[in-house]
């Protein structure tokens, strides 16, 4: 909780009422963060958004029916978990490969966005193979 000053006069006799604790730093975050500078730049970070979020959909379905269509025997066998790490490692490669070819930079992607594409691949994979299931 900031502090301020009491209302007082200057020499100039201006009323003055300053915090205790400035931030600075804010304003300077703010103007760093660039903004599309035109509407053809806004539509490609949304496609951009949009194949981001179709395409790991996409590949969590497939994951689902290939694990309810493979070999019984063999995915039977199998710990979840093991099942749950080969998806997400085959999936992983698969889009680290196939994103140049929609023209997304892959080296621009951090870990909030593996993370996010990841979480879209695991999700609809284990709704698609629990749907099959039932």
């Amino acid at each position: 909780m900031a502090r301020t000053r009491k209302k007082g006069r200057s020499k100039e006799g201006a009323e003055t009422q300053e915090p205790s604790n400035q931030r600075t730093a804010e304003p300077a975050l703010k103007e760093s963060k660039s903004k599309p500078k035109s509407t053809a730049e806004t539509r490609n970070i949304q496609m951009d958004g949009i194949k981001k979020t179709v395409y790991p959909s996409f590949l969590g379905v497939l994951a689902g029916f290939a694990c309810y269509y493979g070999p019984p025997a063999t995915i039977s066998q199998l710990p979840w978990h093991f099942i749950l790490l080969m998806v997400l490692a085959v999936t992983y490669f698969v889009q680290r490969l196939t994103y140049p070819f929609m023209n997304i930079d892959v080296l621009e992607f951090k870990g909030k966005d593996w993370f996010y594409v990841e979480f879209m691949v695991v999700d609809l994979w284990l709704v698609t193979w629990t749907l099959l299931l039932n």
